[in-house]
């Protein structure tokens, strides 16, 4: 069945959907000398929050349904984005994961997310091998985190790897500071609920349905900045819920550990620990990558498991610079 659908062809509905009229999306559309397609979301246009929805489902391999709701901090009221998804593996673990590091390009080349991550051909990443997926599709679709231009070697690179025309490529990016980027990052937590599950050996194959939401935080120019905020949304507020078909015992002996308060990192603004690593993410502790809150809801018992919370001290810090003391 998971090989009966495409994420490529699915993606592309929606790609349809963007090309089809870019301007109200606050979207720019331009073909590289190589043929491919750039879809700017928030580099040179400014994007928004229609956009940020396409963004998001695209790199769910469009099988999610996307939408915001209210997430109040104190008296501030913030927005956040919801996933609901009836395909993880696919969505999340095939598709939305940053997991393809570029290879083969220039130096400064990406780490690319996004459905045609599972059209490549040249060297799969390692996701891969949780679930029994690869995807057969003449059309891709891949996403990239960054406020770099997308150059002609990235996009040959690509569509080599996953055996595409150049002109059936088509790629999105959005750099950290831009508001798509903020919506589809705390749109993450359910991929991130499920690549920890997986580190901390959890069959993910047993999860059957997912939501999650996480708050979009305030927008900044500064590119370290704004990739310290959407880290947080994910951390410390981004709460994700499993259906999962296992035993209960598999459950309660890794749900304490794939929340972000297990870390030893745990407590200050992602940009402080990121800094203090010298901005090397490698020196940054993998356990920290989890989410704030996590549920998991066994069809075959009935019981609900969760673990973690919501830290809104460490939000106030990083989205609005105010201390507990500040606050009184």
């Amino acid at each position: 069945m998971m090989n009966m659908i495409s994420i490529n062809r699915e993606a592309m509905k929606v790609v349809r959907r963007i090309l089809e009229a870019p301007e109200p999306l606050g979207v720019l559309v331009e073909r590289l000398a190589c043929g491919a397609t750039v879809i700017d979301m928030g580099q040179k246009v400014p994007g928004g929050w229609v956009a940020g929805r396409y963004y998001t489902l695209i790199t769910l391999g469009g099988l999610a349904e996307v939408s915001y709701e209210p997430f109040p901090i104190g008296e501030r009221m913030l927005s956040a984005v919801r996933v609901m998804i009836d395909h993880p593996q696919l969505a999340c673990i095939a598709s939305q994961i940053a997991g393809w590091r570029l290879e083969g390009a220039r130096e400064g080349a990406p780490i690319l997310a996004g459905p045609a991550r599972a059209l490549n051909r040249n060297s799969p990443d390692h996701y891969f091998d949780l679930i029994d997926y690869c995807d057969q599709a003449e059309e891709g679709v891949i996403a990239i985190q960054t406020a770099e231009p997308v150059t002609d070697d990235w996009a040959t690179t690509i569509a080599a790897a996953c055996r595409l025309k150049p002109e059936n490529l088509y790629i999105l990016v959005a750099p950290n500071s831009s508001l798509v980027c903020a919506i589809q990052v705390a749109a993450r937590i359910v991929e991130q609920s499920l690549h920890r599950l997986a580190e901390e050996g959890f069959d993910v194959k047993t999860v059957r349905h997912a939501h999650g939401f996480g708050v979009i935080p305030p927008l900044i120019r500064d590119e370290v900045i704004a990739m310290g905020r959407i880290n947080d949304s994910l951390l410390y507020g981004g709460v994700s819920t499993l259906y999962v078909d296992a035993e209960d015992e598999a459950i309660t002996a890794v749900i304490d550990k794939v929340v972000s308060v297990a870390s030893r990192a745990y407590g200050r603004p992602f940009v402080e620990i990121y800094e203090e690593a010298g901005r090397d993410f490698y020196q940054i502790p993998l356990d920290l990558h989890s989410p704030a809150v996590l549920h998991i809801n066994n069809l075959k018992s009935g019981r609900t498991f969760s673990a973690g919370e919501i830290n809104y001290a460490v939000l106030r810090k990083s989205f609005f610079g105010e201390s507990q003391m500040e606050r009184g």
